[in-house]
């Protein structure tokens, strides 16, 4: 009989063990194709209540991979994710998907900066067609300008902030007749 006690025991905590494994695990995710960033998103955003995910863009920028997608629930809002190139070529998360601001200055557009390494990255997700161009100009550096295909499109602009890790930028919007957009 202790035989058979000692067997179930060691059974029960193998068993709990396997648990405890599965209920923590979490597979690693890369963002090689669009089914593998979808699968990362909805891991990811699973408990922020926009529902159902749908990819709008993917849009590689040099080493670099972005995706842009709007929650079912949450039409109006926009979320920007980054992937970087690893040594094997693989596309790795940078961090959790941001919430993009807008639809600002007008309906459509949505923005994001992001920075890391001495670098900003500014994301625009362009959905109006009114958009043309968006000037940018980060502290004291000369204003770029910066063309915004037509709509849907995903733009990414970088500026190089090296010895500094405060940095300000003032972007301002712009129609094809080159009049300010309010």
């Amino acid at each position: 009989m202790r035989r058979n006690a000692r067997e179930r025991w060691i059974f029960c905590a193998v068993s709990f063990a396997l648990l405890l494994c599965a209920a923590t695990y979490r597979p690693a995710i890369d963002g090689n194709s669009p089914g593998e960033i979808s699968r990362f998103l909805r891991w990811e955003m699973a408990d922020r209540g926009i529902g159902p995910i749908q990819l709008l863009a993917v849009e590689d920028e040099g080493a670099d991979r972005f995706a842009v997608f709007q929650g079912e629930k949450r039409p109006d809002e926009r979320y920007l994710v980054r992937f970087r190139q690893n040594e094997d070529g693989e596309y790795e998360a940078d961090g959790h998907p941001m919430w993009m601001y807008g639809p600002y200055p007008v309906r459509g557009v949505y923005s994001q900066a992001l920075d890391g390494d001495g670098e900003v990255c500014f994301a625009v997700w362009n959905e109006s067609e009114t958009l043309a161009e968006v000037r940018l100009q980060v502290n004291d550096a000369p204003e770029a300008d910066v063309p915004i295909p037509a709509p849907p499109s995903l733009t990414i602009w970088r500026l190089q902030v090296a010895g500094t890790t405060e940095w300000r930028l003032e972007d301002r919007y712009f129609d094809t007749a080159g009049n300010m957009l309010p």
